[in-house]
């Protein structure tokens, strides 16, 4: 999957260079920081040269704050809009700072680079999943182009990563290691902790995937897959309670979930009447983009209850997922796109190989149990 990963890397390179000719060749324009919050005035203070964009800013410009602070001793995170909130996604700012080889200047550069390795990663998973099934490995590289992982890309946020460690956790599930998948989709859920509905989608999938006599056997494998992240979510949280007092911000964070279909009932009315503004420079693309990853949200959902593999099953619950995503979320173009992202990805995935034989198919199964 070597060839698949460079050229991966090399769109997710692209895409940075397209923001960079956007917004100015500073290394920490692509994050975006507001001038509303105090982040701005602690990086000054620590001799940090940063831009600084007037209002809120976008959400990148927390991995940025905690790419400076990946332990919270310096409590940096306390001048975020929500700090416990923000702080619960590690993993991307700790390998921004890994990248960077922890030093201060080339934080930055090493943080935007997290979004086209991690794009490589992603696409050659993707394509490894792909050609398990039948098709040509080059598909991975849809996983580029996925609309919420370019805006991981461009603005610096976890989507990206998230998204490679999920679908290498599927791969491996494949292949039957399941505790290697099990550290993998810990890894998703340390990065955005909603994504550890895939490690359910593969542990309900185990569960229906095996005959009687291995019951046992799939609940002890299920329970591999799901505990790691659980248990890394647990004591990650409980260090930042240790560390963070609670802002303000925290105890009215945004809901991203809701009723089933109340936040598209909000974000296609916006569309229908003619009030749907994208946040971003796309024009009637956002639209057409919002529209679509519904669509595809159903179609997941339908070839899920279709095919019981373990790309349906993960199309399903994610399609199931992307049906309730709340209002606030669904009606600004680069958050929709953002939540949506598993939703996509899972979609494509299904529908890349809802064609492929029964025959094929069933290699799914076959492909995970060890040989004697």
């Amino acid at each position: 999957m070597a060839g698949v990963a460079v050229a991966g890397l090399l769109v997710a390179c692209a895409l940075l260079a397209l923001q960079f000719v956007r917004l100015g060749w500073e290394p920490t324009a692509p994050f975006v920081v507001g001038s509303s919050w105090r982040l701005d005035e602690e990086l000054v203070a620590r001799h940090v040269p940063v831009k600084v964009t007037p209002g809120h800013g976008y959400d990148g410009q927390w991995f940025l704050g905690m790419a400076y602070d990946p332990l919270l001793r310096e409590r940096l995170a306390a001048g975020f809009d929500m700090p416990r909130y923000r702080a619960r996604r590690p993993l991307q700012p700790v390998v921004g700072w890994l990248v960077a080889g922890g030093r201060t200047p080339a934080i930055p550069l090493g943080l935007l680079a997290v979004g086209p390795l991690a794009v490589a990663l992603g696409c050659a998973a993707c394509g490894r999943l792909l050609a398990a099934s039948g098709r040509s490995r080059w598909w991975g590289l849809g996983f580029a182009v996925v609309p919420g992982v370019v805006v991981g890309v461009t603005f610096g946020t976890a989507e990206p990563l998230a998204l490679a460690l999920a679908v290498l956790g599927l791969s491996l599930v494949l292949d039957g290691r399941v505790m290697a998948g099990g550290l993998a989709f810990a890894g998703t859920a340390l990065t955005k902790e909603s994504y550890l509905v895939f490690a359910v989608a593969a542990a309900a999938w185990l569960a229906v995937a095996v005959g009687r006599s291995r019951r046992a056997r799939a609940a002890a494998e299920a329970a591999a897959l799901l505990v790691p992240g659980v248990l890394a979510l647990g004591l990650w949280w409980a260090y930042i309670a240790w560390r963070l007092p609670a802002g303000v911000g925290d105890r009215r964070a945004v809901a991203a979930l809701g009723p089933p279909l109340a936040g598209w009932e909000h974000a296609l009315g916006l569309v229908v009447r003619g009030e749907y503004v994208p946040d971003a420079p796309v024009g009637p693309l956002g639209a057409a983009l919002l529209v679509g990853s519904g669509l595809l949200a159903v179609a997941a959902i339908l070839l899920g209850m279709r095919r019981p593999t373990l790309l349906g099953w993960t199309g399903l619950l994610l399609g199931l997922y992307g049906l309730v995503l709340s209002g606030v979320l669904l009606d600004r173009f680069l958050s929709s796109m953002r939540a949506l992202a598993p939703t996509v990805l899972a979609a494509g995935l299904a529908m890349a190989t809802a064609a492929i034989t029964p025959a094929v198919a069933s290699q799914e199964t076959k492909a995970r149990v060890p040989h004697p």
